[in-house]
């Protein structure tokens, strides 16, 4: 039961994640190289779909000079902290997904409900 539901929230941030990129929006994963690597493998996604920056590349000035539309952050703990450093850097996006209970949450409409 326990991997039938692992799987089942594997196979729906993929498929949320498959949705956004079909409609031909760049999306740009904000966090550690092995923490990127490690989502893409848990969710059987490919790093030639998304922006990635390489290891060791702050992602701030990478998404200056590599403007996406979409941020996917991993930490939906440090997400708050990482959206005011966004802010900060005036970094340009449309918007900001977080994982949050197995889907894909806007995060001003997370923040919002949570507050």
């Amino acid at each position: 039961m326990m991997i039938d539901m692992v799987e089942n929230i594997r196979d729906s941030i993929a498929g949320e994640l498959a949705a956004w990129l079909a409609t031909g929006l760049r999306i740009a994963i904000w966090g550690s190289t092995a923490e990127s690597a490690a989502f893409l493998e848990t969710h059987g996604l490919d790093a030639g779909r998304f922006l990635v920056p390489a290891a060791g590349q702050p992602i701030r000035d990478w998404l200056l000079d590599h403007p996406v539309d979409i941020l996917l952050i991993l930490c939906p703990w440090q997400a708050a902290a990482i959206v005011r450093q966004i802010d900060a850097a005036r970094i340009p996006y449309e918007g900001i997904l977080i994982p949050q209970e197995g889907h894909l949450a806007d995060f001003h409409a997370a923040e919002m409900v949570l507050a």
